[in-house]
């Protein structure tokens, strides 16, 4: 049994906003600019976000309209805490989000889904 945690990526799925208002919103909590084709770039980190291939095929979170996906050159802390910034950001602007990935247990509640279970 592998225990290691892939510290590399993890994909955020969203409800709320649009993909425009949900890039500005990553973006100001990154505080770094997004490209026009909804990407921003961090340091070594990309974060972009994508309409959900799953909207509404799904009664939970899977099946939300929207997907960030974080990935790091140099997998470690920073992404953690890049991701917990991006989660912060868009719960206190209303909209809801939970994280997937190997270190949701380093991220604000749990990555969210306690949130809503």
């Amino acid at each position: 049994m592998n225990t290691t945690k892939d510290y590399g990526d993890c994909q955020i799925y969203l409800r709320g906003g649009n993909r425009e208002s949900v890039t500005a919103l990553v973006a100001a909590a990154l505080g770094a600019p997004a490209d026009d084709h909804y990407t921003i770039r961090s340091g070594r980190m990309v974060f972009e976000i994508r309409p959900n291939p799953d909207n509404g095929l799904a009664e939970d979170f899977i099946g939300w309209p929207f997907t960030i996906e974080a990935e790091a050159d140099d997998p470690g802390p920073l992404l953690v805490e890049a991701v917990s910034c991006v989660l912060k950001a868009v719960w206190n602007h209303g909209f809801d989000a939970v994280a997937a990935c190997d270190f949701e247990d380093g991220l604000p509640d749990l990555g969210g889904l306690p949130r809503y279970r």
